[in-house]
């Protein structure tokens, strides 16, 4: 008898949605440290982010090749565009993003998926899961708008503003899109502030649970949550308090924590897709001014690029020219002590001719003082020869190596003072060096303070404009409830004149009604009335017959008569 095959299980996806720069990667690595796989490929850490991405590097690229293929980027604040998933590049991304899923997690039954885009690109994912039988479990997080605004101007050098309309991009499309699907909501601060209370609220809410939510990984998961990478603290109250924060952020903002504490109430559906739906209408009109200010900003950055490049390159040019000094002296320093130890060296050639003169000398006053033998005194004057012979060809040569190291010592003085010269004339461009790097510097100095002046103006200008556009639509959003509550006014109006009417209608059928049923008795009556003059026309029919029959005209003329008058 044949096995019967067993069903393949289902993989199950832990889906983190949020923001960049809203602690998506601090959420994806505790879930990652209670049992969820990551991706084989793994995005490195860097410096902004020094505790890892936690983000298949894999999927990252696909979701920019995704946006780049519908014509929008990862810092695109507007709407992606809704006709690309009826296009053909649907199905080459699906199979493509199968590979990607097959690669990074194989046959894993549990892992995590990171990537802010995937906000952005949730119908598109929605289908991959589907097409490849996975069960996503959504998580949204998300982050006091000011913090992630401030970051992405400290790195990126983005105006506040567009920071926060990304922000409101990112969140409103996440939450829209998932509406219906298995998911919780948590926070940023949340996490930090107690992840075991949020873990334990994600296994309730979404009825999963993970393998390595134990005492034993506390310690572990404690030491990886640190708030010293939290480097902006932004409270509830300055975001309530700015004047930069839309109507639309902070109704979000606070829609968000409601739900992080409490749950999602399908009450507060109605304002987040009223927000999304203004949004998407404003959304060409902010697009023109932030581009055009994205622009000029990018133009000063590169302006600001090409001085720094260019001070880098004198810069280049003065550590040559320093390395060259340095080298100069050192070969000055080389000349001086080969020069100090020939000296030295000329020094002791002198004591040892000085020793030999000495030591001839004293030959030449044995050599008069002894007694001895004329043949004696031959031989040792014959030997007192050689050895003075000897003595004065030591002293020659001597004399001549003397003259060479002088010689020597002259040459390298003069290749000292020449060295000194050449010391003397690199160290004054060295210095005038110097002196142009404290111009590029003070120059540098001056066009970074031109650009953060510029950016603080441009700044405010956006400010302004935005105010104004914000002013414009809340002024048309006035003008367009009062002409709705005039419009409601007079429906109600016109509803309580039909209910009226349909009152007034109801009372005469009624009463049409009632004469009916008093046409109906009259009628009856009228029936038997007519059914009795009937029976006596049939009655007066046989009179006037019988009379007819009579002979007697006199009798029955009147009769007659009386029988056609009925008959008419």
């Amino acid at each position: 008898m044949s096995k019967k095959k067993k069903a393949a299980k289902p993989q199950h996806a832990i889906v983190v949605l949020g923001m960049h720069r809203s602690g998506t990667s601090a959420l994806a690595g505790v879930l990652a440290r209670l049992g969820c796989d990551l991706p084989a490929a793994i995005m490195p850490a860097n410096a902004f982010n020094p505790k890892g991405f936690y983000e298949s590097l894999k999927v990252y690229n696909m979701n920019d090749a995704i946006l780049a293929s519908g014509g929008s980027r990862w810092d695109d604040w507007q709407a992606f565009n809704p006709d690309w998933i009826k296009s053909p590049k649907l199905d080459e991304f699906l199979d493509r993003g199968a590979e990607v899923l097959s690669e990074e997690y194989d046959k894993s039954r549990l892992f995590v998926l990171k990537d802010p885009r995937i906000c952005r690109l949730m119908p598109f994912w929605k289908r991959l899961f589907q097409q490849q039988g996975i069960q996503p479990v959504y998580v949204l997080t998300h982050r006091n708008p000011l913090e992630v605004a401030g970051s992405l101007q400290e790195r990126e050098g983005w105006p506040l503003a567009a920071g926060l309309l990304l922000w409101l991009r990112h969140v409103l499309d996440a939450e829209a899109e998932s509406r219906g699907t298995v998911r919780c909501f948590t926070s940023y601060d949340r996490v930090l502030a107690g992840w075991a209370g949020v873990v334990s609220k994600i296994q309730s809410r979404v009825q999963l649970h993970f393998p390595r939510f134990s005492s034993s990984v506390g310690a572990e998961i404690d030491g990886f949550l640190s708030n010293d990478l939290r480097h902006r603290v932004t409270s509830t109250e300055a975001l309530a308090d700015s004047p930069l924060i839309s109507k639309w952020v902070r109704s979000a903002f606070e829609t968000l924590e409601r739900w992080a504490d409490h749950g999602e109430l399908e009450a507060d559906y109605a304002l987040l897709d009223q927000i999304r739906e203004e949004f998407e209408v404003s959304a060409p009109m902010f697009g023109d001014l932030i581009n055009a200010m994205q622009a000029r900003i990018t133009q000063g950055d590169a302006e600001l690029q090409a001085q720094k490049t260019a001070a880098e390159s004198r810069g280049a040019e003065l550590a040559a020219l320093s390395a060259q000094l340095d080298q100069t002296v050192e070969q000055v320093t080389t000349l001086r002590i080969d020069l100090g130890a020939q000296q030295e060296e000329a020094a002791a050639l002198r004591q040892v001719a000085e020793k030999k003169q000495q030591e001839t000398a004293q030959l030449s006053a044995r050599l008069e003082e002894s007694n001895c033998s004329l043949h004696e005194r031959a031989q040792q004057l014959q030997e007192l020869q050689e050895t003075l012979e000897s003595v004065e060809q030591e002293r020659w040569q001597i004399r001549s190596t003397l003259e060479q190291r002088s010689q020597e010592a002259e040459d390298m003085g003069r290749a000292n003072t020449e060295n000194a010269a050449q010391v003397k004339v690199l160290q004054a461009q060295l210095e005038a060096q110097r002196a142009e790097q404290k111009g590029i510097k003070a120059e540098r100095d001056q066009s970074r303070k031109s650009v953060r002046l510029m950016r603080l103006k441009l700044q405010e200008e956006f400010d302004v404009k935005l105010k104004d556009v914000l002013t414009s639509q809340r002024r048309h959003a006035d003008a367009r409830s009062a002409e709705l509550d005039a419009q409601l006014q007079k429906l109600t109006a016109a509803l309580a004149e039909a209910r009226a009417l349909e009152q007034h209608r109801n009372e005469e059928r009624q009463h049409l009604i009632a004469d009916r049923d008093r046409s109906v008795s009259e009628r009856e009556e009228q029936a038997e009335v007519i059914g009795h003059l009937h029976h006596r026309i049939g009655e007066l029919e046989q009179m006037a017959e019988a009379y007819a029959n009579s002979t007697s005209w006199k009798i029955t003329g009147p009769l007659r008569r009386l029988v056609t008058m009925l008959r008419r």
